[in-house]
C-alpha cells in the first residue's frame, strides 16, 4: 500500500529507470514473462509545466492549477534542492501520454 501521491492523482513519469523500478511488480507464475518486471517507455506531452522543487506541496491546489489553470503538467524537480536522484513529470489527462514500448526485465543482484 502506497501513501498519498505527492503531486495528487495523476499519471507519473520518471527520468530514471530506478524510480520506475520502485513501482514495478513481478509478473506472476503462469503468465508470459513470469519472473520479470515491466516498465512502459512513453512519450509525454508536458505543454506548459508547473515547476515544483520542494516537498511543501498542496496536491489538490497543484492539480487544480493544471486541470483548470494555466498549466498542462507538473515538473517535479527532486534533484535541484532535495538532492534526490530523479525528476518526475505528472499529467492529469491520459491523452498527454503515448505508451511506446513495454520493457520486460529481470533484476540482477550481485
Amino acid at each position: 500500500q502506497r501513501g498519498t501521491p505527492l503531486y495528487g492523482d495523476g499519471v507519473y513519469f520518471a527520468d530514471r529507470i530506478t524510480k520506475a523500478d520502485e513501482y514495478s511488480e513481478m509478473v506472476q507464475a503462469g503468465h508470459r514473462f513470469a519472473g520479470c518486471h515491466t516498465v512502459v517507455i512513453s512519450r509525454v506531452l508536458g505543454g506548459r509545466t508547473q515547476y515544483c522543487d520542494t516537498n511543501e506541496i498542496d496536491p489538490a491546489a497543484l492539480q487544480k492549477q493544471v486541470v483548470t489553470g494555466p498549466f498542462h503538467s507538473v515538473f517535479g524537480d527532486r534533484v535541484a534542492k532535495l538532492k534526490k536522484p530523479y525528476k518526475e513529470v505528472v499529467v492529469y489527462d491520459s491523452t498527454q501520454c503515448y505508451p511506446e514500448f513495454i520493457v520486460y526485465y529481470k533484476r540482477l543482484y550481485s
